[in-house]
């Protein structure tokens, strides 16, 4: 008995999406986007966020960036390699993302005004967790104090002890200048 397995992989390069996190204030954040070389070859990608007026995040031709109707607040913070096309890893660099960042991007190839791809990658930007110390340092410094505290009044008892009732008697001893030697007592 012969058994016949058959597998269907189905590539579909439409639409899909993805999501990236980042702290905001971080250097920059990758927005990924691959795609086929057979689709970005001698094509056109352009980044944009629709819910924006001017929606334009970033084109990139074949040769080199067109950022003439560049969106301005990405003015100076995007990026892309300069082989994207070549390669089909269209990934934009965002430098220094803000809360405002966060949306989703998508990513459309275009040939010749026909649209070979589209792709959405939602950005979320977190606000930066405050800082610990405020948190810990009570935690720590209450007991450092207390412990303190308790060293210090034990060590002042103690001193209060001693001074009243000394271990060792002081004797003096008279010598007269000149005596060959005194003897100390012990």
């Amino acid at each position: 008995m012969q058994v016949l397995v058959v597998s269907v992989v189905l590539l579909q390069v439409s639409q899909h999406a993805s999501g990236v996190q980042v702290i905001d204030g971080e250097e920059s954040v990758q927005l990924p986007c691959q795609v086929n070389i057979s689709v970005s070859k001698d094509s056109t990608v352009v980044r944009s966020r629709e819910e924006l007026k001017y929606s334009i995040v970033h084109i990139r031709q074949q040769t080199r960036d067109d950022l003439m109707e560049q969106n301005k607040r990405y003015r100076n913070r995007t990026s892309m390699k300069m082989d994207a096309l070549q390669t089909g890893d269209l990934s934009l660099t965002l430098r220094n993302p803000t809360i405002s960042d966060g949306e989703t991007y998508t990513c459309i190839v275009r040939r010749f005004g026909e649209e070979l791809s589209r792709i959405n990658v939602l950005l979320e930007v977190k606000e930066r967790p405050p800082p610990i110390w405020p948190k810990v340092l009570p935690a720590v410094l209450v007991p450092l104090v207390l412990l303190a505290s308790v060293f210090g009044l034990v060590f002042y008892l103690r001193y209060k002890r001693m001074k009243h009732n000394p271990v060792y008697k002081l004797e003096v001893v008279k010598a007269s200048e000149g005596e060959e030697s005194v003897i100390l007592p012990f």
